[in-house]
């Protein structure tokens, strides 16, 4: 048996979903579970390292381009989620579209809560917005959905 692994991000909120990628088929947008996904070469760091910790996070790397930028910046400000799901299949049995039998192997459901980069490539930061230690009130990211348009000074 030949293996692949193909991942899956999306971002949503409550029962919306804004954004569909896949990183394994190339420049083709795939149906998988009903839905759409388009093709985003992208990269998570930590969903198979096999450390189990309560509150870690996950990294997906993505590249910069003002697409990618509008949506993970959009998320990051609105408090979105990001599902990311990686599926283990045979290559032999065909590599153009998703199998049904396709196997989840890992799966990760965090909140957009940090985004930095470069010119070329920019991380998403999935992970919790509650506090991992303490009695106090957790801290929350306010947004503008949340609070509303600031005043500029």
């Amino acid at each position: 048996m030949a293996r692949g692994q193909s991942q899956y991000l999306r971002i949503f909120s409550g029962s919306t979903t804004y954004q569909r990628w896949q990183s394994y088929y190339v420049n083709t947008s795939v149906t998988w579970e009903g839905a759409a996904w388009s093709y985003q070469p992208f990269d998570a760091d930590g969903i198979t390292a096999g450390e189990v910790q309560s509150e870690s996070s996950i990294s997906v790397t993505l590249p910069a381009t003002t697409n990618v930028m509008e949506v993970v910046l959009q998320a990051l400000d609105e408090a979105r989620l990001a599902e990311l799901r990686l599926y283990e299949f045979d290559t032999i049995l065909g590599n153009s579209t998703p199998q049904t039998g396709q196997m989840l192997i890992a799966s990760y459901l965090g909140e957009v809560v940090g985004v930095s980069g470069s010119f070329t490539s920019i991380q998403m930061q999935l992970g919790s917005s509650l506090s991992p230690v303490g009695a106090q009130v957790p801290p929350r990211t306010f947004s503008t959905r949340l609070i509303g348009a600031p005043c500029k000074l």
